[in-house]
């Protein structure tokens, strides 16, 4: 494209200005057009010249040259800072805030009262909880910090269960004048378990638990039902019963079955039973383990708990029957002795069967006799005892009058006295692989067991001086305190430091081999009478109850093998 400009003498020329430039051909000097008859593409650019990119500065720099970035610096600060991002959430869980929520609400004890409380962040104890999501939606589910680790304290279950029911309430919008008889199955439509409320960031999820020895490869549990036996209750019985009952719910509910004796104030479970029951599956982590609801797909039961596990909707939905059959169920499957002491019960039982010189074999008639601090229905003695004929009058009764002749009467009891009552003269041990006796009994004056089971003497056995002197000089802890939280925890080591030790789940190494045998004594006590013929007891005490379960319904009732001695009451499971 050619552009035409007028022609201009000499004269009127411009001057050309000297340009430096390091092309070989430097560029020539723009200029304005004069007539703008023809449109220049030069007149769109500006007069002055472009610099040259090649030439240097003019002017000197000033300050520092800026530092060159350094790669290692740059990754070391990434490593540093993902460092204290990772502590911070490893450490700080229950101070997070809540993701996807509006407010949380939960009971706050205040004395011996609990008041609903809202917060934007989790609380550091155990509680109920209730949720409202972002689209105003409510729900409630149960919050278990994991510094509390697993089991918790008695109290700490028997809390949480105590509060469902309110906040079970103040989420449905039910004003509490009002009552509700929900059936043992029942699920509430505003709970959420606690791996839904994970999942949906209602809750932190939590890090689970290393699985033991031998459960790296199993799956974890859809659905279980762990048994804690804590020390909410001194009495044997009372944990045999319902651990047996609950290892035969968790089959009818399709729940894995599990066993934990950390807080057992008697030992280990091995110690006094072979092995327990083995699921093909492992615990879930220790946060999902909750004891209430019923509906929770993993549950917690225990002592302190069974008021509400076994409770009013519990004998709504099974009758005594049901009831029965499930703790000869659960018998079925857990009563195993260890090796040793099966075989003294299976010898001994032969023994006392063979008549004399190869004649008819005896009669077996066993007689339990509780007393300490379990008293009878019957309201003539209720601040006191039955008399000890009563039971042999009984026994009697069930034999006719061959009782001396080809019958055998083995008596067990929680009072050594009651061996040498004139009354029970006839009667021999159940067993004595291990035998109580009473400080006038024993030359020495040691240790002896004095007018049958008394918790407080339990769980006094064993004690250091100070701690005596400790409980003579103030008054005696509540039976269900809650230890108190910087207090160690174990088992018979005898070396856990500190004056708030709990000496109930924690006893001394004297302690823990007087209860095993005490344990251990009542199991043989209970193994030896269910081998006799017939059985005559107080329906008051667990043992006797366990005695009829371990018979069996048939024997026990239909044949009528097992006698109650105490008023016309019948067979129950556990007192409340």
């Amino acid at each position: 494209m050619t552009l035409l400009r007028p022609q201009q003498s000499h004269d009127d020329r411009p001057r050309q200005k000297m340009l430096l430039s390091s092309r070989a051909s430097p560029p020539k000097p723009l200029k304005v057009v004069e007539s703008d008859r023809y449109l220049s593409i030069k007149s769109l650019l500006p007069q002055t010249p472009i610099p040259s990119p090649s030439l240097p500065s003019i002017l000197p720099r000033h300050g520092k040259k800026p530092p060159k970035l350094n790669s290692r610096k740059i990754v070391r600060g990434i490593i540093y800072l993902s460092i204290v991002i990772g502590l911070y959430y490893l450490l700080a869980p229950s101070k997070r805030k809540i993701r996807n929520l509006a407010d949380v609400t939960f009971l706050s004890s205040l004395g011996k009262t609990y008041e609903i409380v809202e917060a934007a962040e989790l609380p550091d104890h155990p509680t109920p909880l209730a949720l409202t999501d972002s689209q105003g939606k409510h729900h409630w589910t149960i919050w278990i910090p994991q510094k509390h680790g697993f089991p918790l304290h008695g109290t700490d279950y028997a809390d949480i269960c105590s509060q469902v029911e309110e906040v079970a309430r103040h989420v449905a919008g039910r004003p509490q004048s009002e009552d509700s008889v929900d059936e043992y199955h029942d699920a509430d439509p505003h709970y959420i378990d606690v791996a839904e409320a994970e999942a949906r960031h209602f809750l932190p999820e939590q890090i689970a638990s290393s699985p033991l020895p031998g459960e790296q490869r199993l799956p974890i549990c859809q659905k279980s039902l762990t048994y804690v036996l804590d020390a909410t209750d001194a009495g044997l019985g009372s944990a045999l019963l319902g651990m047996w009952v609950s290892y035969s719910l968790a089959q009818r509910e399709g729940r894995a079955f599990f066993i934990d004796d950390t807080n057992f104030p008697y030992g280990n479970y091995s110690t006094f039973f072979t092995s327990r029951p083995r699921a093909t599956c492992r615990p879930p982590p220790t946060s999902q383990r909750v004891p209430c609801p019923h509906q929770a797909k993993h549950l917690v039961v225990s002592a302190a708990t069974s008021t509400w596990t076994f409770g009013a909707a519990f004998h709504r939905t099974y009758t005594e029957r049901e009831v029965f059959d499930m703790a000869r169920q659960g018998y079925d499957a857990l009563f195993r002795l260890n090796r040793e002491d099966d075989e003294y019960v299976s010898s001994l039982a032969r023994k006392l069967r063979q008549g004399e010189h190869g004649s008819e074999e005896n009669g077996l008639v066993g007689i339990h006799i509780r007393r300490g601090d379990c008293h009878p229905f019957e309201f003539a003695y209720q601040r006191g005892y039955l008399p000890p004929e009563r039971y042999m009058d009984s026994a009697r009764s069930l034999v006719g009058q061959a009782l001396e002749e080809r019958w055998k009467v083995l008596l067990a009891s929680d009072d050594a006295d009651m061996f040498d009552h004139v009354e029970l003269s006839g009667a021999m041990r159940a067993q004595t692989r291990i035998s109580l006796a009473s400080k006038k009994q024993l030359a020495s004056g040691g240790l002896g067991w004095e007018g049958g089971f008394f918790k407080d003497v339990f769980w006094g056995l064993g004690l250091p001086e100070h701690v005596k002197e400790q409980k003579r000089a103030g008054s005696p802890r509540p039976t269900k305190a809650r230890p108190d939280e910087g207090s160690e925890i174990g088992k018979g080591n005898g070396v856990i430091q500190g004056h708030d030790r709990n000496y109930r789940t924690s006893p001394t190494s004297e302690a823990l081999q007087l209860r095993e045998l005490l344990g251990r004594a009542y199991l043989l006590d209970l193994a030896m009478l269910a081998r006799s013929d017939k059985v005559v007891c107080g329906v008051s005490s667990n043992a006797c109850r366990i005695l009829a379960v371990m018979l069996g319904w048939e024997r026990a009732f239909e044949n009528e093998d097992w006698k109650n001695v105490d008023g016309n009451y019948g067979w129950r499971f556990l007192d409340y």
